[in-house]
């Protein structure tokens, strides 16, 4: 008994390839400074914060009008609070899986003359770093300047020295007063002489190109931006790099993009737990109530409030076509047992769930009635919407939409749907293990 206890406790307080443990809905739980808790409401799981003055950002100026915008991409500016711009004239490609971004990484990468900015939740020893590297060592002996900003859960003070020590300046984000699982950088961001950049899914680990298989094939995705878009994302950078209050060291690095003809609208945005907002969960909700003929999400964690749940389950009942994809084989106890719990009153009210029966699939991905998509490192949880760092890009009548539908719907050839009948309920000892987890989750 001891022994089941200890390995329960020790599931739930490593953090796995992708995030930590998640926070119950009812559950009291960090999101500010360390010298202050707060508690989360039942309905929502959403933090209710203190009267304590947020974390300011530095006031971006909007580069297209709402007559411009024409009601496609306005309503999303206004969930970030008018903080991210939403821009045209930027041309976005889509890696469906993290093999074909990793390669066009390597590529773009390749082609720097300036400077490289990477920020990533994890940072693994392995095959994929070490061709990253090599990369990164020929442009730096070209005279490229290279930053990394990394998660300072994941990595600890040798990592950043040893990366230092071949010349990449590298930062580690931690809390100046403690390591705490809440309010890590769950970003993934990469940056390039300020024409090109890179947001998704994929860290940098040999699981998240398949040289490495501990959840069976990893499915992952990420977009390329060229353009003006490019923009908000070294901005992202910035936020961590200086702090988020300014970016006294960033202008510099802006407006480098090269002219690029391109349909729709593109707007990366960011998620703080510090900024007074909800912009990530509100995006979703967006996407979840103005899809019309069909909304596919693919989602490698399914812990939601009342209020998300009850969306998907009325997009369903007006007609929609909402289609889940879930993993096969999940890199997470706790997060698995947690969305059994979600299995059967979603498709009960029509919605669609498909088991991605290869592994896992890790990709953060929203797309509806071929004209809005939304792609980056936000889970479909409480810890991407309140208690991480994140970031995405909100798509609007972008060419790269159908390619991101095409790739869902060739993945559902691969997977197995739930169904009333074969949904698997919790049995009296994962009921049991559920509220250990949970009571544990609550502590941390």
């Amino acid at each position: 008994m001891c022994k089941r206890v200890f390995a329960l406790l020790a599931a739930v307080v490593m953090l796995g390839s992708c995030g930590a443990a998640h926070r119950a809905e009812s559950s009291e739980k960090e999101v500010s400074s360390a010298a202050v808790t707060s508690v989360t409401t039942e309905d929502t799981g959403k933090a209710e914060e203190p009267d304590v003055q947020t974390q300011e950002r530095p006031e971006m100026p909007m580069y297209l009008t709402q007559e411009d915008l024409g009601g496609e991409g306005s309503v999303f500016y206004e969930l970030t609070g008018c903080r991210y711009p939403v821009y045209k004239n930027t041309e976005v490609s889509y890696c469906p899986t993290g093999e074909a971004f990793y390669e066009a990484l390597l590529e773009e990468l390749a082609k720097a003359e300036d400077f490289i900015f990477m920020e990533y939740f994890i940072v693994k020893d392995g095959q994929m770093l070490n061709g990253i590297m090599d990369v990164l060592e020929d442009r730096m002996a070209a005279g490229v300047e290279v930053r990394l900003i990394c998660d300072g859960f994941q990595q600890n003070d040798a990592f950043a020295e040893a990366m230092n020590s071949r010349g990449i300046n590298c930062k580690l984000y931690r809390e100046a007063d403690e390591v705490s699982m809440n309010r890590r950088d769950h970003r993934k961001l990469t940056v390039i002489d300020g024409k090109t950049a890179f947001m998704g899914g994929v860290n940098i680990g040999d699981e998240y190109i398949n040289v490495e298989h501990p959840y069976g094939r990893w499915k992952d995705a990420a977009i390329l931006l060229r353009g003006e878009a490019v923009r908000s994302c070294t901005e992202l950078f910035f936020e961590q790099w200086e702090g988020g209050s300014k970016l006294a060291d960033c202008e510099k690095y802006l407006d480098l993009a090269e002219p690029v003809t391109a349909e729709g609208c593109v707007q990366p945005y960011g998620e703080s737990p510090f900024d007074g907002l909800d912009s990530a969960r509100e995006i979703y909700l967006e996407m979840i109530r103005s899809a019309d003929d069909y909304l596919y999400i693919t989602a490698p964690y399914l812990n939601i409030d009342d209020e998300v749940e009850t969306a998907l389950r009325e997009a369903a009942d007006r007609g929609t076509e909402v289609i889940m994809i879930i993993p096969g084989h999940p890199d997470k106890r706790y997060m698995e047992l947690v969305a059994r719990k979600h299995y059967l009153p979603l498709i009960e009210a029509g919605v669609q769930i498909y088991k991605y029966s290869p592994g896992f699939i890790h990709s953060k991905v929203f797309v509806s009635d071929d004209k809005r998509a939304t792609v980056g490192s936000i889970n479909l949880n409480n810890r991407s919407f309140y208690l991480d760092f994140e970031c995405g890009a909100v798509l609007t009548n972008v060419s790269c939409i159908a390619d991101i539908k095409a790739d869902i719907l060739s993945t559902l050839e691969e997977c197995e749907q739930l169904t009333a009948d074969n949904v698997p309920e919790l049995t009296a000892e994962e009921q049991l293990e559920l509220i250990f987890y949970t009571n544990i989750d609550s502590m941390l």
